[in-house]
């Protein structure tokens, strides 16, 4: 397994099997959505790469996963769950929610079987969310 072949978070959950609950497209898990916007700067080993900052951009055309994965090449199941985040923000009728997360990963051995440390890349976002009715709780 090479520095590419490892797993980040949405591949361990894409791989994953759920006994109460099913994946849905965003569209389906979201109908009350019109509009989406997601904006993630991502610091931290962004290693091969010139820059120390990686921005991530999502729509309602092209939604994230439950997921934004972590760009370190050296880092095993990382990312952040940005879906607890959209789910939160839809069950309160948000409408805009910024903050930030580290990422859950952890830089190991080539075949993943040592840990070395937790991967210490970071992610700063903003999601600003539009509803189809006027029902919107600002933040």
């Amino acid at each position: 397994m090479g520095i590419r072949d490892r797993k980040k978070a949405s591949d361990v959950f894409r791989e994953s099997k759920f006994l109460f609950g099913k994946k849905v497209p965003f569209k389906e898990a979201f109908p009350e959505i019109t509009d989406l916007e997601i904006r993630c700067k991502e610091t931290g080993n962004l290693r091969y790469s010139f820059e120390n900052e990686k921005q991530h951009y999502y729509s309602i055309e092209n939604p994230p996963g439950e997921y934004i994965d972590c760009s370190n090449p050296l880092c095993y199941n990382g990312g952040f769950l940005i879906g607890r985040i959209v789910r939160g923000m839809v069950r309160n009728r948000e409408t805009k929610q910024e903050g930030s997360e580290i990422c859950q990963g952890y830089e190991g051995s080539p075949k993943g079987r040592r840990k070395y440390r937790d991967c210490l890349n970071f992610f700063q976002y903003t999601v600003i969310i539009k509803y189809k009715n006027n029902r919107q709780k600002k933040k």
